[in-house]
């Protein structure tokens, strides 16, 4: 199991999935978030939780409102 701290999760973001963004963007609501869709958001899931070695808990995931969310969940 490895920790997914920020700059590591943004750079996922930037590598995996193509979006140009910072750490100060993880606080961007989804709906403001250009180029962000629920299939990144499958894709986000199916690169880090390979990385931590454990499964997001998908009801913290859903109800996150921006990927500062979406990390905390992964970071539990």
């Amino acid at each position: 199991m490895s920790a997914l701290d920020t700059d590591r999760f943004v750079s996922l973001l930037r590598d995996e999935l193509g979006l140009d963004l910072s750490a100060a963007d993880l606080d961007t609501p989804f709906d403001a978030l250009a180029g962000w869709d629920s299939v990144l958001l499958l894709r986000l899931l199916g690169v880090a939780e390979p990385l931590t070695g454990t499964r997001a808990p998908m009801i913290d995931v859903l109800e996150a409102g921006d990927l500062r969310g979406v990390h905390a969940a992964l970071s539990r």
